[in-house]
C-alpha cells in the first residue's frame, strides 16, 4: 500500500503538475490530506522535512546538484543580453550588453546562499499602551 507520504512526494515532484510541482501545500491538498486550510501549509513543510533526502537526490538526477546549480550562478553573473525592437518600419537589434537585472539578482542569490547579508533587525519590545482617561468635571453652579 501506498502512504499518503509518498503520494504527496509524487505530487511534489510531478513536472507536469504547475500547481503541485515543488509546491509543498498543494501537494498536501492533491494528496488527500485532511485538514483545515492552514493546516495543508504545515503538513507540507513537515513532508518536505521527512522527504528531504529523497527530494535532494532527485534534485541532483535532474541535473541541479549543489555544484551545477553554482555553476548556473556562476555563469549568471555574465549573463549578456540584446536589445531587438522596432524602429521607422524596419528591425534594429542593439548591440550586446550585460544584462544588469539578471546579474543582480544572481549577486544577490551568490551573497544570501554564502550568508553574506547582516541579519535583519527586528523590533520585538512590546508597548504597554496605557487606556486613555477621562475626566469628568463638574460645576457646583447651576448655569
Amino acid at each position: 500500500m501506498v502512504s499518503k507520504l509518498d503520494v504527496w512526494l509524487s505530487h511534489y515532484l510531478d513536472q507536469g503538475s504547475s500547481t503541485t510541482f515543488l509546491q509543498a501545500t498543494e501537494s498536501a491538498k492533491a494528496a488527500g490530506y485532511k485538514c483545515k486550510d492552514d493546516n495543508f501549509k504545515k503538513v507540507g513543510y513537515q513532508n518536505k522535512l521527512k522527504c528531504e533526502e529523497k527530494i535532494l537526490k532527485w534534485l541532483d538526477e535532474a541535473g541541479l546538484s549543489e555544484s551545477a546549480l553554482k555553476l548556473k550562478l556562476l555563469s549568471l553573473l555574465d549573463a549578456k543580453e540584446v536589445k531587438i525592437f522596432q524602429y521607422e518600419g524596419g528591425i534594429v537589434e542593439s548591440d550586446e550588453f550585460n544584462s544588469l537585472g539578471i546579474q543582480i539578482k544572481a549577486l544577490d542569490m551568490a551573497l544570501k546562499m554564502k550568508g553574506l547579508y547582516a541579519p535583519e533587525k527586528r523590533d520585538h519590545t512590546i508597548e504597554e499602551k496605557k487606556p486613555p482617561t477621562l475626566t469628568i468635571v463638574t460645576s457646583s453652579n447651576n448655569e
